[in-house]
C-alpha cells in the first residue's frame, strides 16, 4: 500500500472489515515484534546480538517517543493504534486503567491481533500483557482458567508475571503450566523459539508477540539489591558481568538546579554517595538482566533463519517506556515527560528494509505500532487510526514536523499532564497544579533548563497552548 492509503485510514469506513487473504497473497509476511518492560535506550548497545541480528541489517529509530510512558497505556496503544485518551485505558490502577479498564471499555473488541487474524494471520501472544491481567483472571476465572482476549490464535500470557523464578502461562490452546524454577526469560525464549518452528509448516503468515519482563523489577530478592530502589531478578549465570558499569554520563543526573522545574521534581534532594551507589547497582542489575533477552533474539532469528522464514519476516524490537536512572535527581521511575523515560529503543528489520537505515523523523513506538504492522501485512483496519505507518516512513521519510502529543492520567482518572513534543519544542501543562514546562530541544536536549517564564518565549509558549488545546482531543488523522 501507498503511505499515502495508510496514512489516510479515514477512507475505510467503521463498518468495513479488514481486506486480504493468505491465498491471495502466498508470501504474505510473518511479523515479529519483541517488546521490554522499563529499558532504556543505552540499554542496548549492551545487547550484542540486537545490535548484530537487529538493528544493524535493519532501520533505527532515534527519536522513538512515548505519548504516555507508562505499560498499560501504551500496550493498549500499541494494540489499538490510538491515544490513550481514545481507547481510554490510561494507567497501570483502577480505575483508570489496567486489564479490566481495557475489559470494560470494550476496547479489547477491535484490535490488531484480531485485525490480522480476520485477513488470515495466526496471531500469538507471548508474556506480559496488561497490567491487571493476572488478578482480573483469577478472580473471575481462576488462574487456571485464566481467559483470552478476543483476536489470538494462540494465548500464552503469562501469570506470576513478576517472578523471575516462578513463572505461569494458561496456554490456549493448551493446559495450565507452572515454569516454577525456571527463569522467566528462559521460558519465554524457549517458547517463541517453538512457535517459529511450529509455523514453519503452516500456509499461514503469523503475527508473534513475545513481551519480556526485563529490565522491570520483580522477584525473588537478591543479597546485593539496592535498600532503597527495585531491581529485576539476574540469572546466575549472568550476575556481576556488569559490575564495572558506572552510572549514567547525562547531564541531566542529579541535575543542580531544578527551581524551573514542577514541584513533582523540586521535592528531591541531591544525590548522596550513598544514592549514586543504589543507583549505579540498579543500572548494573537491569543490564544484566537484559543478557537472557539478547541472547533470545539471537535464538529466535537464528530459528526463523533455519526454517527458511527470516527472509520474509518483520522482526521489530522496541520497550513499552524508559526509565529514570538519577536524572534531574530522580532516582528511579517513569510517566515524567522526560526524555529517559518518554524515549524508547525502536529497530525495524525485514524485507524491503535497507541496512543501517536511520529515520531520524519524531515518531511514536505506541499509537505508530499498529498502522506499521497493518501496512507490512497489507491488512487496512475497520478504523481510523492515530498513528502513522513506520514502514512506509523507513522508504519515504517526508516532513519531520509532527508533533506528538504527551498525555498522562492519575490512579483515580484525573489528568497528570498533557504536552506537545514537536522537531523543536517540548511543551507541558500539569492541570492539578497550574504549572507549565517548555523547552527549546534543540538548544536544551537533556531539558535542564524550562522557558515557560522567559518573556523571549512567551509567543512560542502561547502558540503550543493553542495548538494543545485542539489536539488533546484529537481523533485517527487530526492527530497528525
Amino acid at each position: 500500500m501507498s503511505a499515502l492509503a495508510i496514512a489516510a485510514t479515514a477512507a475505510v469506513g467503521s463498518s468495513a472489515g479488514p481486506t486480504g487473504s493468505a491465498d491471495a497473497e502466498p508470501e504474505r509476511p510473518n511479523v515479529v515484534l519483541v517488546t521490554l518492560d522499563d529499558a532504556r535506550v543505552d540499554d542496548m548497545r549492551f545487547m550484542p546480538n540486537v545490535q548484530r541480528l537487529v538493528k544493524g541489517p535493519g532501520a533505527v529509530f532515534p527519536n522513538a517517543f512515548l505519548s504516555d510512558p507508562l505499560c498499560v497505556p501504551a500496550r493498549a496503544s500499541i494494540l489499538t493504534g490510538q491515544y490513550a485518551h481514545n481507547h481510554g485505558v490510561r494507567h497501570v490502577e483502577y480505575p483508570a486503567g489496567s486489564y479490566r479498564k481495557w475489559i470494560e471499555t470494550g476496547a479489547d473488541q477491535s484490535t490488531l491481533p484480531l485485525w490480522l487474524q480476520q485477513s488470515g494471520y495466526h496471531t500469538v501472544m507471548l508474556g506480559k500483557y496488561l497490567n491487571g491481567y493476572e488478578g482480573y483472571s483469577r478472580e473471575r476465572f481462576g488462574s487456571g482458567n485464566a481467559q483470552k482476549d478476543p483476536g489470538w490464535s494462540s494465548w500464552k500470557a503469562s501469570v506470576r508475571t513478576y517472578d523471575y523464578q516462578g513463572l505461569a502461562i494458561r496456554h490456549r490452546p493448551g493446559t495450565f503450566r507452572a515454569y516454577t524454577g525456571r527463569y522467566a526469560t528462559h521460558v519465554i525464549n524457549d517458547l517463541a523459539a517453538g512457535v517459529v518452528r511450529n509455523q514453519a509448516s503452516s500456509l499461514k503468515p503469523f503475527f508473534l508477540w513475545v513481551s519480556h519482563l526485563a529490565p522491570h523489577h520483580g522477584s525473588p530478592h537478591e543479597a546485593d539489591d539496592p535498600a532503597k530502589l527495585p531491581t529485576p531478578y539476574v540469572f546466575k549465570r549472568d550476575r556481576g558481568t556488569f559490575a564495572h558499569l558506572g552510572n549514567v554520563t547525562s547531564p541531566a543526573f542529579d541535575e543542580a538546579d531544578v527551581s524551573d522545574k514542577p514541584s513533582t521534581i523540586r521535592r528531591f534532594a541531591r544525590i548522596d554517595k550513598n544514592l549514586a551507589a543504589q543507583i549505579k547497582e540498579t543500572r548494573q542489575q537491569r543490564v544484566e538482566s537484559l543478557q537472557a533477552v539478547d541472547r533470545g533474539v539471537g535464538r529466535l532469528v537464528g530459528a526463523l533463519r533455519e526454517t527458511g522464514q527470516l527472509r520474509n519476516t518483520f522482526f521489530i524490537l522496541t520497550s513499552d517506556n524508559g526509565y529514570s536512572l538519577g536524572e534531574h535527581r530522580r532516582p528511579h521511575g517513569k510517566v515524567l515527560p522526560y526524555r529517559e523515560a518518554q524515549t524508547t529503543p525502536l529497530y525495524i528489520r525485514g524485507p524491503g528494509i535497507p541496512a543501517d537505515r536511520v529515520v531520524r523523523q519524531q515518531v511514536s513506538m505506541s499509537i505508530d505500532m499498529a498502522p506499521t504492522v497493518l501496512s507490512m501485512a497489507k491488512v487496512r483496519p475497520p478504523r481510523e487510526l492515530d498513528g502513522v505507518s513506520l514502514y512506509n516512513m523507513i522508504r519515504d521519510p517526508g516532513p519531520s514536523t509532527r508533533p506528538l502529543l504527551l498525555e498522562t492520567w492519575n490512579p483515580d482518572g484525573t489528568p497528570l499532564y498533557s504536552g506537545l513534543r514537536g522537531p523543536r519544542y517540548q511543551y507541558v501543562e500539569y492541570p492539578g497544579t497550574g504549572e507549565v514546562e517548555l523547552y527549546d530541544l534543540r538548544r536544551d536536549p537533556h531539558q535542564l533548563r524550562s522557558l515557560h517564564a522567559d518573556p523571549d518565549y512567551l509567543t512560542t509558549r502561547i502558540q503550543l497552548a493553542a495548538r494543545l488545546a485542539v489536539t488533546r482531543a484529537c481523533v485517527g488523522s487530526d492527530c497528525r
